[in-house]
């Protein structure tokens, strides 16, 4: 089968491609999942594949934004070619692409896990018998993201991030289809839309149609759940959706307690087909805490291992960088060992320098701050010169996305954040 590897052969072409996507995508997904893929033309099939590293990848570009690629990338294929997603290395002509994805379809997953007073709370909610607005807040990591999709899944509607929200509206905008978009949007059941606190007043389109939408699930059109990592008062959305969030119904979610924990661990294992040692699901229980993706991150470890030992030690040393830090760390100590790896001067975190160093110490920084030193989002923006939290959620969001991509970059960090807690 005849294959030309188009950014090695005919780069041109691949990069006004990459071009033309970098005005269309959110510059986080472009960085992360556009820019390292690579091209290439399957001749005898009359098909372009765009290939991720893993299946994972690939599935998680096309849900989000496949059909917006294709729409840019369509007038540059050869006449008659699709467009179709795959992952492994180009060339590998067994490989096949990713199914398409619909985007919003929402994979089954684990059940969702609360402590034992928040169940009433969570099964009213789930039950979409209630009319209006739900406001569900919490920390990064308390599980909101998977309460919003479970509900979506088990009630049926569309499930939005903030980005996926504006990309769509921006498109449907550019391709003449803005009132068929609002059509359907409205025309739902149960609408969900998550990560509120990236929301600006600036955004002032966007928060038009989140206004819209909020005044129809007042008038109960449809049920509207909005998401965000802190509370309502702080999020920067203009006077007039604050005060319709006034009238929703406020949910708190917080990090689960060593009972739920213990019960979100036997109910992963279960759905991954994991068998763990009892000793080794309540020591993770016990020491694990905070953000629940870290008991997600220590199955992991102990799944990948052939040959798993029982001995707690063993489980300590595995999961050191994990446990919970005993005592809390001065910001300083943060500062000095992150500007020190990045050879910046811990001055330079709150001024206004953009240089790629700068910004990644001070993003770092603001993740080891909050993980660490028991600094709220405020509080860490005041250390680093910031206006506001909401810079350092994004800084916090970046960095957890990068040791996504970076597994060199993460175990970096995870060297760094011994030696800060040492």
């Amino acid at each position: 089968m005849a294959s030309i590897t188009l950014n090695n052969s005919n780069g041109d072409w691949w990069n006004q491609v990459q071009s033309e996507l970098k005005s269309h995508l959110p510059g986080l997904f472009f960085e992360n999942f556009i820019e390292p893929l690579t091209c290439e033309t399957i001749q005898d099939h009359s098909r372009v594949l765009l290939r991720a590293a893993d299946d994972k990848s690939a599935q998680h570009i096309e849900h989000r934004y496949g059909d917006l690629m294709r729409s840019v990338i369509q007038p540059f294929l050869p006449v008659g070619f699709s467009l179709e997603f795959g992952s492994g290395v180009a060339g590998n002509s067994s490989l096949k692409p990713s199914d398409h994805a619909h985007e919003h379809v929402i994979e089954e997953g684990p059940a969702f896990i609360c402590d034992a007073a928040m169940r009433p709370v969570i099964e009213s909610l789930r039950s979409c018998t209630w009319k209006g607005i739900q406001f569900i807040h919490g920390p990064s990591g308390s599980g909101k993201t998977m309460l919003g999709r479970k509900c979506v899944q088990q009630q049926g509607g569309r499930y939005y991030s903030l980005e996926e929200f504006m990309v769509s509206f921006a498109a449907s905008s550019r391709d003449g289809s803005l009132l068929d978009w609002k059509k359907q949007l409205h025309g739902t059941n149960l609408v969900v839309l998550d990560d509120l606190q990236f929301l600006r007043q600036k955004a002032v389109r966007t928060s038009e149609q989140l206004r819209s939408l909020m005044d129809s699930a007042l008038q109960n059109r449809l049920q509207l759940i909005l998401m965000a990592d802190v509370p309502a008062a702080q999020l920067d959305c203009g006077a007039d959706i604050r005060s319709r969030l006034l009238e929703a119904r406020p949910i708190q979610l917080n990090y689960l307690n060593a009972p739920a924990r213990k019960e979100m661990l036997r109910e992963l294992c279960s759905h991954w087909n994991l068998t763990i040692a009892e000793d080794s699901l309540h020591y993770i229980a016990e020491n694990v805490s905070g953000d629940h993706r870290k008991l997600q991150n220590a199955l992991h470890r102990l799944a990948i291992q052939a040959d798993r030992p029982t001995d707690l030690e063993w489980l300590t040393s595995e999961l050191s960088d994990l446990v919970k830090s005993p005592v809390s760390v001065e910001p300083s100590r943060v500062l000095s060992v992150v500007c020190r790896f990045y050879g910046v001067h811990p001055d330079l975190l709150s001024t206004d320098a953009r240089d790629r160093k700068t910004v990644r110490a001070r993003h770092l920084s603001a993740y080891f701050l909050y993980r660490h030193c028991g600094q709220t989002l405020s509080e860490i923006a005041a250390i680093l010169g910031r206006k506001d939290h909401s810079a350092v959620l994004y800084g916090i969001k970046k960095t957890e996305e990068l040791f996504k991509q970076d597994l060199f970059l993460a175990r970096q960090a995870s060297e760094l954040e011994r030696e800060i807690c040492r």
